[in-house]
């Protein structure tokens, strides 16, 4: 019984042109170009044709199980890990995983050929490109800081969504520092950063969006720009200031879209990994976030500076941070030495120190503050 052999197009053709060759109907030169190869390559083709006829244009390997292919129960092990304890992950995120905590040394793209089998990482849509000019990050870590939070439900099984207050390097893209709050408010912010330049000390300038904590919008009425008198600033842009900290704002979301991808890949592995750990408390998550997943994120994702010099500056020592970091308001003291504040009257005790003992009856300015809790 005759062997039957099925030839693809391109055997085919090779077949049919070297097939010539050998009948001297083209020459060898010639042969090389129609098939695209070396003159060397055609003629082992004429060889192997002479003695194999048509068997010797189809590659000795075809049909042979390839000896790097993943063994049937890797490939097994690896579905059974994904639909039961690393659902949710993305390709990246779970081949890590695999390196690193199972001891499963496998390419990300043999992942994606595994789970694409049975449809359990089902292929997403192209997002539209979309032109944008891209700007340079900083040349040297501290030059710049992004502040930002999101609100996501990052512990599932607390069932409500908490705030992530974050601060990036613009430089290095390093996740400086995190925490986890139920509110995003003035003191919380300020909190992260009293904690930060204790640590590390002042940059050049912060980035942020045009969020009431950094910049004032409320006073936008035709009464108040009459009175040609500039804006107000926050208490974030205030302290700020005093810390000779310059604060630019950005026009659009797109324009912070360093800290704004930064946040969409945490929602796909911070909240995967919370979940992985058990971590249902926000003290547990603060714990995780900055003792795990900051440093394993640093090294993963952080990048060299053009410049490795870095851009902190020291806080001087008579500056205490704490009266810096905190909300300060104006009050009229009255003449019986007592200030209203939020529908509160406060009694200012006696002290020898103090200018408003024996003096004259008419009210004052002095300035009140609320620090952070931590202070």
């Amino acid at each position: 019984m005759e062997e039957l052999i099925t030839l693809t197009m391109k055997e085919q053709t090779r077949y049919e042109v070297i097939k010539d060759s050998l009948k001297r109907l083209i020459k060898v030169k010639e042969a090389a170009q129609l098939l695209n190869l070396s003159i060397r390559q055609v003629l082992r083709l004429r060889d192997r044709v002479k003695k194999e006829g048509v068997k010797g244009v189809i590659h000795h390997l075809k049909g042979r199980i390839s000896s790097k292919k993943t063994p049937k129960e890797i490939e097994e092990k690896v579905k059974k890990l994904y639909q039961e304890k690393y659902f949710g992950f993305n390709l990246s995120h779970f081949t890590e995983y695999l390196n690193e905590e199972e001891n499963i040394a496998i390419s990300r793209e043999k992942v994606r050929q595994i789970l694409r089998q049975d449809n359990l990482y089902p292929k997403k849509p192209k997002k539209q490109p979309r032109h944008r000019l891209r700007r340079e990050p900083m040349p040297q870590e501290g030059l710049m800081l992004q502040l930002d939070t999101s609100e996501h439900l990052w512990v599932p099984s607390l069932g409500k969504k908490l705030q992530l207050i974050l601060l990036i390097d613009d430089a290095t893209n390093k996740l400086l520092d995190g925490q986890f709050v139920v509110s995003d408010s003035t003191l919380e912010n300020m909190k992260l950063l009293n904690g930060f330049f204790r640590q590390k000390g002042s940059p050049a300038c912060i980035y942020l969006d045009k969020d009431s904590k950094f910049k004032t919008s409320r006073y936008e009425s035709i009464h108040y720009n009459l009175k040609g008198e500039p804006y107000p600033d926050t208490q974030i842009k205030r302290a700020l200031s005093e810390l000779g900290i310059a604060v630019i704002y950005a026009g659009s979301p797109q324009a912070k879209g360093r800290i704004e991808r930064d946040f969409q890949t945490l929602q796909d592995r911070l909240i995967n990994e919370l979940r992985l750990h058990r971590i249902t408390t926000i003290s547990e998550a603060n714990h995780y976030l900055k003792e795990e997943f900051i440093p394993k994120w640093n090294k993963r994702f952080a990048r060299e500076p053009k410049d490795k010099t870095l851009a902190y500056r020291p806080i001087p020592k008579g500056i205490n941070l704490n009266d810096i970091l905190c909300i300060k308001e104006k009050r009229t003291v009255y003449p019986d030495n007592t200030i209203s504040y939020k529908n509160t009257t406060y009694q200012i005790l006696p002290d020898p120190y103090s200018c408003l003992l024996y003096t004259s009856p008419s009210p004052r300015d002095l300035s009140t503050s609320r620090m952070p809790s931590s202070a």
